[in-house]
């Protein structure tokens, strides 16, 4: 403990979703990390321009957050006091290796989504067996949304685009006959729509084109105000460990 906070000081990135805007108007981003020491771990909010960049290690001061019960949820401390400064204190001190993190994340891969959903965890990392991405219309699609400035170019939270990144698939051991359909958060995803608006689709290819060499990993998390429902907050893809 450093001054009230809990300091993890081992904690892998393993995702970051698109920015969404908080009630006072800050742009914030959900990451996702895993921890030896802590297990896996939620950080909400953080700003956009901090280095919680997948599988960056980082060391960072947290605090629970008292408007999500979830346990697998944390603040930065002095999230909202220091906001200005909330970056600072985070301090990268390692990357992991591409022969180190499937060693890693293998421990804890879940069978089937519906393993997390019936332990009452709210994140989680499955591997699929099947899969399909795929687009779909916004329902809640805002044209009008306020624009943010980042690194020298605009950019808005999910409702601003009007595609919606998805995947079907079915887990290892999956327990439900139709599989599952959820929302795909990862920040690339999104990015790679606000560069190249007219070419979205292209950007599956790019997330698996070297399939053949990778193990693919979902990490999966659920909302606040509905813990049965999970979205895939980083398409992980690993390099496959080589027999000796």
């Amino acid at each position: 403990m450093r001054n009230g906070a809990l300091v993890i000081d081992d904690l892998v990135i393993l995702g970051r979703s698109s920015p969404d805007r908080l009630s006072d108007n800050r742009v914030s981003v959900c990451a996702a990390g895993y921890s030896r020491t802590v297990g896996l771990v939620r950080l909400y909010p953080t700003r956009m321009d901090s280095p919680l960049k997948v599988w960056n290690i980082v060391t960072v001061p947290v605090e629970r957050n008292p408007q999500d019960s979830r346990a697998e949820s944390w603040k930065i401390h002095g999230s909202k006091s220091e906001w200005e400064h909330l970056s600072d204190k985070i301090e990268v001190v390692g990357e992991l290796r591409g022969k180190d993190r499937l060693p890693l994340l293998n421990p804890i891969v879940s069978k089937c989504v519906k393993d997390l959903e019936e332990q009452g965890r709210s994140l989680g990392i499955v591997m699929p067996s099947s899969r399909k991405c795929y687009f779909k219309l916004r329902d809640d699609y805002d044209p009008a949304i306020q624009m943010t400035l980042f690194g020298g170019s605009s950019i808005s939270d999910k409702h601003g685009y009007r595609l919606q990144p998805r995947v079907t698939y079915r887990c290892q051991e999956c327990r439900l006959a139709q599989g599952h359909d959820q929302q795909i958060l990862e920040w690339g995803v999104y990015e790679w729509m606000r560069k190249n608006p007219e070419k979205e689709e292209q950007v599956w290819e790019n997330l698996f084109c070297k399939e053949k060499q990778q193990e693919i990993l979902f990490l999966v998390g659920s909302q606040a105000r509905r813990p049965s429902s999970f979205m895939v907050i980083s398409i992980l893809r690993i390099p496959k460990v080589k027999d000796p």
